[in-house]
C-alpha cells in the first residue's frame, strides 16, 4: 500500500494536485524513492515539481512529449535553477515510469540540457542585510542571521533544535546543521548570533504553529518581508564573504555551505569589483622587469597567438 503523497496533511499544498489520471502513478513513483532513502523534504519537492508539471502540460502520463515539456518552461516564470532542478524532477520520473511501462519513451532525453546559472547571480546587498536585522520581527533577524552569517539554507535553518543540535560552551557555540538528503556539518556560530539564541525560549528556534518546527516557507517568508531579497540570496551573500576573507579556500567554503562539489560552489560567489579594478590597473603600471618578461613569454609564441596583442600605453 503506497502513502498518500497529495493528501493536505502531508503536505498543505492544496492548490497543487497531480493531474487525476496521474495521481496513482506519482504515489508509486515517490513511494519507490521512499525505500531507497530520500527524505521526505525531499520527497516533498518532486511531489510538488511533478504535480505542477502534469497540471501545465494537461496530457497523460504515456502523451507527454518533447514540445509540451518545451512549452511547459516556456509557460513557467522560473528562473534557470528551477528549471534546471524541474528538469531533473521530471527525467526521474520519466526513467521510473519506462522501467514499469508506463510510460514508452523519456521526453527529456529531446530537450536541451538547461544552462547553469551564472556565477554569483542574485547576492543579497548590505543595505538589504542591515534593514532586516533592524526588524521588529525577532524571527526574521534571527532568520538573516542564519542566512548572511552562516550561510544556512532556509529549511536548515527551520530545522534547528534547540535542545539537540545546539553545543554551548564558554569557548564557543557550535551548531550542528541537517543539510540536503541526510549530510551534517557542524559550524561554529558567530558571537552575536550565539547571543540571540541563547534568549530563545522552548525546543526549536523556529517553532510550528502547532507543534514540531516552522516550515522553510515560514523562515523563507520572514527574510522576503525584512530584506525584500529571496533566502537563497543571502546564502550566496555569505558564500563571497567567506571566500574572500579566507584568501579564496574555495574548498573550506564548499564545506562551509555543505556542498558536495566545489563547483556548486564557484556558482554562488560573486565577482570582487575591488580586485577587478586592480587587475585593470595593475596591466597599465608595468616596470622593466615586467616588460622583460612579457617579451621572453611573447618570443615563443606563434605570429598567429600575437596577432591582436598591445603592450604599453
Amino acid at each position: 500500500m503506497t502513502r498518500n503523497w497529495t493528501n493536505r496533511n502531508s503536505y498543505g499544498c492544496e492548490h497543487v494536485r497531480p493531474r487525476d489520471d496521474w495521481g496513482e502513478s506519482v504515489e508509486q513513483w515517490l513511494s519507490s524513492m521512499l525505500a531507497i532513502g530520500r527524505t521526505p523534504e525531499t520527497l516533498r519537492t518532486r511531489w510538488y515539481q511533478i504535480a505542477r508539471f502534469s497540471r501545465i502540460v494537461d496530457r497523460p502520463i504515456d502523451q507527454v512529449d518533447a514540445d509540451a515539456v518545451i512549452a511547459f518552461f516556456l509557460q513557467s516564470s522560473m528562473d534557470l535553477e528551477v528549471k534546471r532542478n524541474a528538469r531533473a524532477c521530471v527525467k526521474v520520473f520519466y526513467q521510473w515510469a519506462v522501467a514499469h511501462r508506463i510510460a514508452d519513451h523519456n521526453p527529456i532525453d529531446e530537450v536541451p540540457v538547461i544552462p547553469t546559472r551564472p556565477r554569483g547571480w542574485l547576492i543579497c546587498p548590505e543595505h538589504a542585510i542591515n534593514e532586516g536585522l533592524k526588524s521588529q520581527d525577532e524571527d526574521a533577524v534571527l532568520a538573516v542571521m542564519f542566512g548572511a552569517w552562516m550561510g544556512l539554507r532556509r529549511l536548515e535553518m527551520a530545522q534547528i533544535n534547540i535542545a539537540t543540535d545546539i553545543e554551548d560552551n564558554p569557548e564557543e557555540m557550535r551548531l550542528l546543521v541537517h543539510g540536503k538528503g541526510i549530510k551534517e556539518r557542524v559550524l561554529p556560530v558567530p558571537g552575536e548570533l550565539a547571543r540571540a539564541i541563547r534568549r530563545r525560549g522552548g525546543d526549536w528556534i523556529f517553532p510550528g504553529r502547532f507543534d514540531g518546527h516552522a516550515c522553510a516557507d515560514y523562515v523563507g517568508t520572514r527574510i522576503k518581508e525584512a530584506t525584500s531579497f529571496p533566502s537563497h540570496s543571502l546564502r550566496r551573500r555569505f558564500a563571497t564573504f567567506a571566500y574572500y576573507r579566507t584568501g579564496c579556500d574555495i574548498l573550506l567554503v564548499s564545506q562551509l555551505l555543505g556542498h558536495s562539489s566545489v563547483s556548486t560552489t564557484m556558482r554562488y560567489i560573486g565577482i570582487n569589483t575591488d580586485l577587478m579594478r586592480d587587475a585593470m590597473e595593475a596591466t597599465t603600471r608595468a616596470d622593466v622587469s615586467e616588460c622583460r618578461q612579457r617579451e621572453a613569454v611573447t618570443a615563443f609564441m606563434p605570429a598567429k597567438t600575437m596577432q591582436g596583442l598591445t603592450f604599453g600605453g
